[in-house]
């Protein structure tokens, strides 16, 4: 005999079917119900600890909580009846007898599920006349600060470490209204993943002091991006104010990441406007980045006309997006120059991690090596980089254009050999670097932030990129130079957006065929070869 693979049962007086073994809670948020709750997260094992979730099941003796309970054959549920509603207000009052009203500078203010479920669900005061149970504010570890007064004590972050990390450092100490987060004495938090349980903390308790007093989240911008710092591609989203990466949180995508970012990810964002970033614009006699996309077209025409279209080397990176490649790809191709001639450069792998939870971290710290390999071939980081080192140094290069946006990784030093042996050299520049020669051509490089497109990661699953950040200085992005320099060539009439170039270069590119921008969506889809 088969087990049942749905249940029938009735939600505030409507029948509805669920999946058999279905937790209360998930099936009434599927049908847009406001169950409330503090404890419960989709990526973790429900606890049912914090009892914010009750509701009322006909013929049982009390309140049940959602998020433990399963459905089940016959079962008839309330969610906001008068016994459901009382329940949840009384737990409220309980969680709030010692939690402190510090709104105003808390950190979590504005995100916080204790205030929204207060207003939503809450009393409209409060009977505690005690003095309230003061407990710790410290130093976790690896950059988290607990604020001990607003813990709940929902066990979330204990059960984050302790059952994705796998590597538990916190714990719950004390007993009682004295109950409180922690971790073990000499144990601080370090696991390569800490960052997460910042994001998970429903209420104020655990800060990162990375974005301590930076911005109120209501005014800040919150864009969808790609994480960059391996070849997973986490889906990440970017917060910003006044131009500035404020803070970037996990974005949920069970295809890539499940709802979870390492470290590495989170808090490499720095550069984008630090004190390393290069904004330099040198063209000749000029800088103004203005006159790059005409200034570009001409030196390559020039080169071409005179040297031949062998003469010209372009070097990739594998931090470049999808559409830049495939321009630079088309531009060369407008001017005769041979595939061969394209070479690219990628970040020295690291090591590969991977976590109790099923979460990994890639050795390969590249983002876009995918796309590099589908747009320009696999060749592009071997033989053709060696090959065009070979002409450089044999004076066989009157023409070198290199993009050099890997954060943390200057050029190697032999490319800065090939530079100061041509005639023209051009480099698109992320980070300031005193050893490039002074009569090459310099052009600020695209950072991730500021950059619309797509990237492939190493599953092969083509994902979107968005702009969060302005480029500085009136600076044109690399897409947006490219296909001024194509319409200056005479290539194109006009620029493309980018759904438009998406849609172009998926016509040409295999790995790309029968995908469309519009159906990429959030979560992105799998290039033909990719792995789902």
């Amino acid at each position: 005999m088969t087990e049942k693979q749905t249940v029938n049962l009735k939600i505030n007086g409507e029948e509805v079917e669920a999946p058999a073994g279905e937790m209360l809670i998930k099936v009434c948020h599927d049908r847009g119900l406001d169950v409330p709750f503090f404890c419960y997260h989709p990526g973790l094992v429900p606890e049912g600890n914090c009892r914010m979730c009750l509701v009322e099941v006909a013929k049982a003796p009390k309140p049940m909580p959602a998020c433990t309970t399963p459905v089940a054959d016959g079962m008839e549920i309330e969610t906001h009846s008068g016994a459901a509603k009382d329940a949840r207000a009384d737990v409220l009052e309980f969680m709030l007898a010692n939690h402190p009203l510090d709104c105003p500078i808390c950190d979590k203010s504005g995100e916080c599920l204790l205030q929204d479920h207060s207003y939503d669900h809450g009393k409209d005061g409060s009977r505690m006349v005690d003095v309230k149970q003061l407990k710790p504010t410290k130093d976790l570890g690896n950059g988290v600060k607990l604020w001990g007064n607003r813990c709940i004590s929902c066990t979330r972050c204990v059960r984050f470490c302790s059952d994705i990390a796998g590597s538990g450092e916190l714990a719950m100490v004390n007993r009682g209204d004295s109950s409180v987060v922690d971790v073990f004495p000499g144990y601080p938090l370090q696991n390569p993943l800490s960052g997460n349980v910042v994001d998970i903390c429903p209420v104020g308790a655990l800060i990162s002091e990375d974005f301590l007093y930076q911005a109120r989240v209501w005014y800040e911008k919150k864009t969808d991006s790609v994480c960059h710092e391996c070849a997973r591609g986490c889906n990440i989203e970017l917060q910003t104010l006044n131009n500035e990466v404020k803070r970037i949180v996990a974005r949920h995508n069970d295809a890539v990441n499940d709802y979870w970012i390492c470290d590495h990810g989170r808090y490499t964002y720095d550069y984008i406007l630090g004190p390393e970033r290069s904004l330099e614009c040198r063209l000749g006699d000029s800088a103004n980045p203005a006159n790059a996309p005409g200034f570009l077209a001409r030196k390559l025409r020039k080169s071409a006309d005179e040297h031949g279209a062998d003469s010209l080397g372009v070097v990739v990176s594998a931090f470049m997006n999808n559409e830049a490649l495939y321009l630079l790809g088309s531009l060369l191709q407008e001017l005769g120059v041979p595939a061969e001639n394209i070479g690219a450069c990628a970040r020295t792998d690291g090591e590969e991690e991977e976590f109790k939870g099923g979460f990994r971290i890639s050795a390969d710290r590249n983002p876009n090596r995918r796309g590099v390999e589908a747009i320009l071939g696999k060749n592009a980081f071997s033989s053709h980089a060696d090959d065009l080192l070979k002409k450089a140094k044999a004076s066989g290069l009157r023409c070198l254009l290199l993009v050099s946006d890997m954060p943390g990784q200057p050029l190697a030093d032999e490319w800065i050999e090939a530079l100061d042996a041509v005639e023209f050299g051009l480099v698109f520049l992320l980070e300031n670097d005193s050893r490039i020669p002074e009569t090459v051509h310099l052009l600020p490089a695209t950072a991730f932030s500021e950059r619309d497109g797509s990237i492939i990661n190493e599953d092969g699953r083509v994902q979107l990129l968005r702009a969060a950040t302005q480029l500085p200085r009136g600076v044109l992005s690399l897409d947006e130079l490219l296909q001024d320099a194509l319409v200056e060539l005479g290539a194109r009439e006009s620029r493309l957006s980018p759904r438009g170039l998406f849609d172009e270069m998926a016509g040409v590119i295999p790995a790309l065929a029968e995908i469309r921008h519009g159906d990429l969506g959030e979560a992105g889809l799998s290039a033909r070869g990719g792995e789902e």
